[in-house]
């Protein structure tokens, strides 16, 4: 069972009621159960009490991204003007599952925003606004469907990542303006993007693994769907 942290939004109905709803991109649990694995979509938690009930009953935790920015005041910066809007309920249910997942030995995948949150939970930092902070940095908020890549990325062939891929670099499509500035202690980067932006971080022992691109909607190229075999079969 591998839970997958979910977003929320508040809509109005068609009968002109506001709900509060939570929802998820359908190629992450698509691509979960491709691999073999049971998608479960998280609610919000508020208490590490509530986060270790959540995972005492899965066997992988999926940090997927989303349409915001990790408030920088979680990292210990300010915020600058290209900063985008956040989501601090959601931030912070995921700071407390991945505590949750960690502490249970749980294998953890992280995907775009995903990897941003690792990073942050082990103490790194981020670059707020790539193409304002980075000097040369590529555009990596293409505007093509995500089923299109836009560039390649160089992976380190010792690492966890490029044993699951067997590849030193793989295309990859790029939907963030953020990114790592500084790697979490213990973090180690493990794929690079042409401009030295960080594409992937892992850690040390068992699966703990972040990519920056979204390789569900790459899995018809077995290298990007290896990296949800691999999650999946750690979680087995």
């Amino acid at each position: 069972m591998i839970g997958i942290t979910a977003d929320s939004e508040s809509k109005i109905n068609s009968r002109g009621a506001r709900e509060e709803r939570y929802f998820l991109k359908k190629a992450l649990t698509d691509a979960v159960m491709l691999a073999g694995g049971g998608p479960v979509i998280l609610p919000f938690v508020k208490s590490a009490k509530d986060a270790m009930g959540l995972v005492a009953g899965l066997n992988g935790l999926l940090i997927s991204g989303g349409d915001f920015d990790i408030d920088p005041k979680v990292y210990g910066e300010k915020r600058i003007a290209k900063c985008g809007p956040g989501n601090p309920p959601r931030t912070q249910s995921e700071l407390l599952l991945l505590k949750a997942a960690l502490t249970g030995g749980l294998p953890v995948l992280g995907i775009c925003g995903g990897l941003q949150l690792i990073n942050v939970f082990f103490g790194g930092t981020l670059h707020q606004d790539a193409p304002t902070q980075i000097a040369g940095a590529l555009l990596h908020s293409q505007k093509e469907r995500h089923e299109k890549t836009s560039h390649k990325v160089s992976i380190t062939p010792e690492s966890l990542l490029g044993k699951i891929t067997g590849a030193a670099g793989i295309e990859v499509n790029s939907t963030h303006h953020q990114c790592v500035k500084k790697p979490g202690k213990g973090l180690k980067v493990s794929a690079t993007a042409p401009d030295g932006l960080v594409e992937a971080v892992e850690g040390k022992g068992g699966f703990l693994l972040g990519v920056q691109w979204h390789p569900e909607f790459l899995v018809k190229n077995y290298r990007h769907l290896a990296i949800f075999n691999a999650f999946v079969k750690a979680s087995r």
